[in-house]
């Protein structure tokens, strides 16, 4: 456990939810950047890799962006916020078990580490995607996303799904560890299936049809919609991200009241 938070003032049975997930939020910081400024690189860099690696896969293997977009802004805005959904599970998924002893010994609940974890994770990659975007404008002389409120909007639902999913794994995570070591084999496909490489204007109907169900994938193109000028896409309703993170999240809020109670039984708690 982190020594410094056993002697903050705020952490006690006075502090308000808001002081609480604000020094959690602190803490997630300074484990999560480890290294000072190079820990703060690598949260940039990856991100680059990815999207550097792909561009490369789209020169060798002779694609061209279905939008008539450079592939680095293309792939940018698939990428984005596939890492920000998928880290923000993985925050949820590391944060609880770190931070366990916080829940039994103190005002700390589990819907603050996660949340905080959530927020810190949305903060990091709200200011790296803009880092990306800003470095592809310049060096690449790609244009300004048409409609940003609408990209964000789009980030902001692949970063509520990544919340509810996460929370729902970080939780099952603490009753079951075959399904924390399944979760990775879980989340792959979705990088193939949520139009990281590819738009669903390209799709036929019956593919359509299937990857609907999708909620990353309308997430990823409401996010191009704010992108691209004129890009309208058929899969782009809000309301299957949304819906989709606030199912797993409600779910999650019945696993953690079993998943207590079997503890307090135990004499866990």
């Amino acid at each position: 456990m982190d020594r410094s938070l056993d002697q903050n003032p705020i952490l006690n049975n006075s502090s308000s939810f808001f002081e609480r997930v604000t020094i959690l939020m602190h803490r997630e910081m300074r484990t999560r950047f480890v290294g000072g400024a190079l820990g703060y690189a690598w949260a940039y860099l990856t991100p680059v890799a990815w999207i550097a690696f792909v561009v490369g896969a789209f020169y060798v293997l002779g694609r061209v962006p279905p939008l008539l977009m450079s592939p680095q802004i293309f792939v940018a805005s698939g990428i984005l916020p596939y890492i920000l959904f998928r880290q923000t599970i993985s925050a949820s998924m590391r944060a609880l078990p770190s931070s366990r002893y916080m829940v039994y010994f103190r005002p700390v609940s589990v819907a603050e580490i996660l949340l905080a974890a959530s927020l810190m994770e949305l903060l990091n990659m709200t200011i790296v995607s803009v880092a990306v975007v800003g470095t592809i404008v310049v060096f690449f002389d790609a244009p300004m996303p048409a409609d940003p409120l609408k990209a964000l909007f789009g980030l902001i639902l692949a970063w509520w799904l990544g919340v509810g999913f996460g929370r729902f794994s970080a939780i099952m995570g603490r009753l079951s560890d075959t399904y924390t070591r399944s979760v990775p084999i879980i989340l792959r496909p979705l990088f193939w299936l949520s139009g990281v490489f590819f738009t669903a204007t390209e799709l036929p109907a019956s593919s359509l049809d299937v990857l609907w169900y999708s909620p990353l994938f309308h997430a990823i193109e409401i996010v191009r919609e704010g992108f691209f000028l004129g890009y309208h896409s058929p899969l782009s309703n809000p309301v299957v991200p949304f819906a989709t993170g606030l199912f797993f999240y409600a779910v999650s809020t019945v696993l953690e009241t079993y998943w207590q109670a079997r503890d307090k039984r135990r004499g866990l708690l």
